[in-house]
């Protein structure tokens, strides 16, 4: 994971503790990325005391602040429960973004059509990953689910960066499972067609003997 500061609502003074900017600042448990957007990415202390002033007094929550990682935006889709099957990964890809700007996965690079459409945003199956990453991948990402016991299906986001090294960023034990989402467009990359998601999500929930 990226070094990071929790930094609870009532804190007067804020610190980053030894963290090195840029930091990405963002509620503690909200969902979908709401109260994520470019000014989340702070350069310094008084931007993050900004940001965290904020995010306190508009969304009633808690702040993360974490280091930045420059990289590829990674989507990993599992199931099960025992034993795990991951499906092929998705990438968020920033087309038109220029390289030397930060790629972030703000409210608005998830939701809004005209903005993703403006910047070239597309969640696609990356086909240049190495495989020894792909594994590399594989077997970090189980071995959170497990130790985070997860139950059932989850998302997890990475992000790789240039050197390689693979930082997780958060689970999602419930993700989105529209037929057009990530998760079920994995799944049907796998051949798994969207009904027979569904029934397996829902058989690994009523059986006692978890897969």
């Amino acid at each position: 994971m990226p070094d990071f500061e929790l930094i609870p609502r009532g804190r007067k003074k804020i610190t980053a503790r030894g963290l090195k900017f840029p930091l990405l600042a963002k509620p503690l448990k909200e969902e979908a990325s709401l109260g994520i957007a470019q000014a989340s990415l702070v350069q310094n202390i008084e931007q993050l005391t900004e940001r965290v002033r904020f995010i306190h007094e508009k969304f009633d929550n808690d702040v993360i602040a974490e280091e930045y990682i420059d990289g590829r935006e990674l989507y990993v889709s599992l199931l099960g429960t025992t034993r795990l099957q991951m499906f092929p990964i998705r990438e968020l890809v920033f087309g038109d973004v220029p390289p030397d700007k930060p790629k972030i996965a703000t409210y608005k690079a998830k939701w809004d059509d005209e903005y993703r459409h403006r910047w070239g945003l597309e969640n696609k199956f990356p086909t240049d990953l190495d495989p020894l990453i792909v594994r590399k991948i594989e077997h970090t990402c189980k071995r959170i689910y497990r130790l985070l016991m997860i139950d059932g299906y989850a998302r997890l986001d990475l992000r790789l960066a240039p050197s390689g090294e693979i930082y997780f960023l958060e689970a999602n034990p419930n993700p989105m499972l529209a037929a057009d989402e990530d998760f079920a467009q994995s799944a049907a990359k796998a051949d798994i067609s969207f009904p027979q998601l569904i029934q397996r999500i829902i058989r690994l929930g009523l059986s006692t003997n978890r897969e």
